[in-house]
């Protein structure tokens, strides 16, 4: 059972991240990806955060590609993904993989700077990545760990992290991108 569901939540991602949509997630998916979540947050990939998404997702690619491209097409397979969320992305790999990512993505999402994200920031930053105006209602209901109104970015950190942990780590941990997976 929580086998189906990490499964379902890496797939999700996988549509999410497979940009182009031909079914195998490919450099070029991380760089559209990045860009598209710099621009949806108003900064150019010249800026500073900009620049700061590019190199996080360049350095998921490469912790992905060297995981999972064995045969060298520089092409990751739905199953491929699948199988390294399931079996690293709720490890000690998480931060080699989400951390930088999430930590980029906070920074952009930041517009006013001081390391707090309120829920319109959320919302904002969840439809960048391409979810639904639903899905990115409902996840920001679920995300504010400490019940203060806002995330900061280890918040942030923590439920990128949650979210394909086995069962989640909390309650609520499956929503906070969107109504439970």
């Amino acid at each position: 059972m929580v086998d189906a569901i990490i499964e379902r939540r890496a797939e999700h991602w996988f549509g999410l991240v497979d940009v182009d949509g031909d079914g195998a997630i490919e450099h070029a998916d991380l760089q559209a990806l990045a860009r598209r979540i710099a621009e949806r947050l108003g900064n150019d990939m010249s800026s500073a955060q900009g620049r700061q998404i590019k190199r996080a997702y360049e350095r998921a690619w490469e912790t992905i590609a060297e995981a999972l491209d064995a045969d060298h097409d520089q092409r990751i397979s739905r199953a491929e993904f699948v199988s390294f969320i399931e079996g690293h992305a709720a490890g000690e790999a998480a931060d080699t993989l989400l951390r930088p990512i999430a930590e980029a993505e906070f920074a952009a999402a930041d517009t006013d700077g001081d390391g707090l994200l309120s829920r319109a920031d959320y919302i904002k930053l969840l439809k960048a990545s391409g979810l639904s105006a639903e899905d990115a209602e409902h996840g920001a209901a679920n995300v504010d760990l400490d019940g203060d109104g806002r995330i900061d970015v280890e918040e942030y950190v923590r439920m990128c992290r949650d979210y394909f942990a086995a069962g989640g780590a909390r309650p609520g941990a499956g929503e906070v991108f969107g109504a439970a997976l």
